[in-house]
């Protein structure tokens, strides 16, 4: 590649940088079959009630002014993405401690839900740096003195506020932000995920040595357990919804042993394999 060529790809920002995080991947298991068959409500029942169940949880966050380090939700098709920001350069032990403890809260929430709705998800946790944050466009550009030529259509639905950003008046477009959220962590995650057959969110044991999930294992909220062959950790589920859910854990295993014999049940092995690696939390 020749110089010419390597300033097509030279960037107009500041470099970007990476940021330590800690990262899950939770997928439900047959959302395509809901999407297909028309069950909309359920798969809408299960976002109302794992938005109530955080609420509930944010009562108490509030009061030690915890919001400002809830995860990020990303919902995309089958999969929800929850992200949060670790502090391990500013040697913010307690902080990360609290991050990643509200973290698996979180995560036991989304977990919980859906085996109290007996809706089959499996999820993997990372921790790592990954590249996040926007990119923005070249400076603003002037605009033609003109009046606009607006679609009528457009006004029954806008104002003229919201079809025109913020300093067109002035004759000027503002900038594009553009978000970006990579990086071989992600992709790990991703690939970890495919690996795994069982029901529960879980974490590779190599991370037992970080400063910030210390305190979480130690709480019993993360338990070591057997998956498919594999040494995990593991979302303590029962531990949560014994004490925030209005649901029993022996009922759900109850579910899930019946579901685990059940020949028709496509995801049979999954439901068998919480059934024996609960045994452990």
């Amino acid at each position: 590649m020749t110089e010419s060529d390597k300033s097509i790809f030279k960037p107009v920002n500041d470099p970007v940088k990476p940021q330590s995080q800690v990262i899950s991947c939770i997928e439900i298991q047959g959302f395509n079959r809901l999407v297909e068959e028309g069950e909309i409500s359920t798969i809408q029942v299960f976002y109302e009630r794992v938005a109530q169940e955080i609420y509930n949880t944010r009562k108490k966050n509030y009061s030690w002014g915890f919001k400002v380090i809830e995860p990020e939700f990303l919902n995309l098709s089958d999969r929800i993405y929850l992200s949060s920001k670790l502090y391990f350069d500013e040697d913010m032990a307690d902080l990360n401690s609290v991050v990643f403890k509200l973290f698996i809260e979180f995560n036991n929430i989304v977990l919980s839900t859906a085996m109290h709705m007996h809706i089959p998800v499996k999820g993997i946790i990372r921790i790592g740096n990954v590249y996040k944050g926007t990119v923005t466009s070249r400076k603003p550009a002037l605009v033609s003195g003109k009046e606009p030529l607006i679609l009528n259509d457009l006004l029954k639905v806008f104002s003229f506020g919201e079809i025109f950003p913020h300093g067109f008046s002035s004759g000027m477009i503002p900038a594009v932000d553009m978000p970006f959220h990579f990086g071989e962590n992600l992709s790990q995650m991703l690939a970890d995920l495919a690996n795994i057959e069982a029901v529960g969110i879980f974490m590779p044991l190599e991370y037992r040595n970080e400063t910030a999930t210390e305190v979480t294992i130690l709480s019993n909220m993360m338990t070591a357990t057997e998956v498919n062959g594999k040494a995990l950790f593991v979302c303590n589920w029962k531990e949560w919804m014994s004490s925030y859910l209005k649901c029993s854990p022996d009922n759900i295993l109850a579910y899930a042993e019946d579901a685990g014999k059940d020949g028709q049940e496509p995801y049979s092995k999954y439901w068998q394999s919480l059934v024996d690696y609960s045994a452990d939390l």
